[in-house]
């Protein structure tokens, strides 16, 4: 079985950005199946993709690792701002193979991955592109429909007014407390016994996140994520350190290289590799075992889509050191029919697919009724 070409769909999903997905075609008349949403540029993953995927024609697709390899050799892929549209472009298409190898092997990918430690895979449910009012009162609605749900987990993203390059303006604690105050609306809503989990997405300096750290304390969260600049390493350390409260990050890195500094200095209690930015499931699990010789749990970063979600469940399966997953809420009222068969998560968990691959295919009718 040879490598013939690629397909790319674009969907329209909401207001923060559409869906894009890969099919890598074979002369066996079968199809694997990626995600490249959130590159943080569609326009560019598009030609990313049909770049790496000349590379891959007449290849053989059930050699995952060696084309993971073959694909990380490009020139210029990662060069330039092109760096995070290339790591997605290579992760979908690492994920599209995985799905190859294991429908022309018939084994579900997580037995190609070395066998499943877990058969339902624990999630939290992501309510930020499903909260369209922002005030506490919407955030605490948002919540409350996740909760049931079935969902024994959520996450809120509440600090909205908070910019990183104007920490000294006036006003910037009147914004760090309505922040505060919507968190506050979340925990009363979903009452002492759900996990809360908030993304600061980067927004803080170290003084500033430190006060937050104070100000959140009472509210009992499961994770902080990501108060300061990724790349200030040695803060983070300090603020992991000091603040009292579990960190978690490194959503957007690429490879283990760039995980190796958050690893090692302890800058988070729990990384967060995405399977569409980290280099799909082969890198993703090398991630996982280098946290591992620091006992560092896995969290699995998935904010868009279905088909990265399944990709995300079954890297989870197959990590002894994984936490929680991250599952988008409430953004599109279609995503559970967009695949086939229908996802479904029930009481907060999704069951391991046993299908072949993935184990999913892209329903060609919600396709076609949503098509950017």
């Amino acid at each position: 079985m040879k490598i013939t070409g690629l397909r790319i769909i674009e969907l329209e999903a909401s207001v923060r950005g559409n869906w894009i997905f890969v099919l890598v075609d074979t002369d066996a008349g079968i199809s694997g199946l990626g995600e490249a949403s959130q590159s943080g540029n569609d326009r560019l993953v598009k030609p990313a993709l049909e770049q790496l995927g000349e590379r891959l024609v007449g290849e053989d697709p059930t050699q995952p690792e060696v084309l993971w390899e073959k694909m990380t050799g490009a020139a210029g892929v990662f060069s330039g701002n092109s760096g995070r549209v290339g790591a997605t472009a290579v992760s979908a298409l690492d994920q599209a193979i995985w799905d190859l190898a294991g429908k022309a092997l018939e084994v579900p990918v997580w037995r190609l991955l070395g066998g499943r430690h877990r058969r339902r895979v624990r999630l939290y449910a992501n309510l930020n592109r499903g909260t369209r009012d922002r005030s506490p009162e919407g955030f605490a609605r948002a919540a409350l429909r996740a909760v049931e749900a079935g969902f024994r987990a959520v996450k809120c993203t509440p600090f909205d007014e908070i910019q990183y390059r104007r920490q000294d303006r006036d006003g910037v604690e009147d914004d760090l407390d309505r922040g505060i105050a919507r968190i506050a609306a979340t925990r009363a809503a979903i009452g002492p016994d759900v996990e809360l989990l908030v993304d600061c997405h980067c927004r803080f300096d170290l003084p500033l996140a430190s006060l937050a750290a104070e100000k959140v304390r009472s509210h009992r969260l499961f994770w902080f994520e990501e108060p300061l600049p990724r790349d200030q390493v040695g803060a983070n350390a300090e603020f992991t350190s000091k603040s009292g409260l579990t960190t978690a990050g490194g959503e957007a890195f690429f490879g283990r290289r760039e995980f190796s500094d958050y690893v090692h200095s302890r800058a988070v209690h729990i990384i967060m590799p995405d399977v569409k930015h980290a280099g799909g499931l082969t890198e993703c699990r090398r991630i996982a075992a280098l946290a591992q010789t620091c006992q560092i749990p896995v969290s699995p970063h998935s904010p868009a889509g279905p088909v990265s979600t399944v990709a995300g469940v079954h890297l989870a399966a197959t990590i002894p050191n994984f936490l929680i997953l991250e599952y988008a809420f409430g953004e599109v009222d279609w995503r559970e029919q967009l695949i086939k068969p229908r996802e479904s998560v029930e009481g907060g968990f999704m069951t391991v697919p046993d299908g072949p691959g993935l184990g999913i295919e892209l329903d060609e009718a919600v396709v076609a009724a949503h098509l950017a």
